[in-house]
């Protein structure tokens, strides 16, 4: 016996504001119910029309449907693992942060910083690097939004700000936040 041929609806994923682009992509599915939940990953050189971040990829997560769009929030970042290893050379030493944070609308959000030295260094100045950066952070997510703290990711300034601090500390070649989750 065969199935009846079920009718999909197509929904336009919308973006948040603060970026240049307003659609991104469509998806299909029978009901409202079944689009809200969905993540849509898309590069951030197609969001912001900066070439210079061809390496970052963003996810949305669709959080309310009304008609035939799909509204998103930011769920995420992430740097490619090609980028981050093309940072980490010879006779440098590799810096990780990974720290969760609250912002000041209450959300908790978990930022992966990840940096290399100019040359070798001991574990007491990565440890100090490593303290900058979570104060730095502490202080930036506490005093925003979570949409304020990714649109400030997305166009560096909290970037600018950690490697002023900790090339104070030991010069350092890369200095990136690789990824960023929105936790549950």
């Amino acid at each position: 016996m065969a199935k009846a041929v079920i009718q999909k609806n197509w929904y336009e994923i919308q973006v948040p504001d603060i970026f240049d682009a307003e659609e991104i992509t469509e998806t299909p599915a029978e009901k409202d119910s079944q689009v809200v939940g969905r993540t849509v990953e898309e590069n951030l050189t197609e969001l912001m029309d900066d070439s210079s971040k061809y390496y970052v990829d963003v996810s949305f997560k669709v959080t309310e449907v009304e008609g035939n769009k799909a509204f998103t929030e930011i769920d995420g970042m992430e740097c490619s693992s090609e980028y981050v290893s093309r940072m980490i050379r010879k006779r440098s030493r590799r810096l990780d942060v990974v720290e969760d944070f609250r912002t000041d609308d209450d959300r908790e959000v978990r930022i992966k910083v990840v940096g290399a030295t100019v040359k070798k260094t001991s574990t007491n100045t990565l440890k100090d690097a490593r303290e900058a950066i979570t104060d730095i952070l502490e202080e930036k997510a506490s005093e925003q939004s979570y949409n304020e703290l990714m649109e400030n990711i997305f166009v560096d300034n909290i970037q600018e700000e950690l490697r002023d601090k900790v090339n104070k500390i030991y010069p350092f070649r890369d200095l990136e936040i690789r990824k960023t989750e929105l936790r549950k």
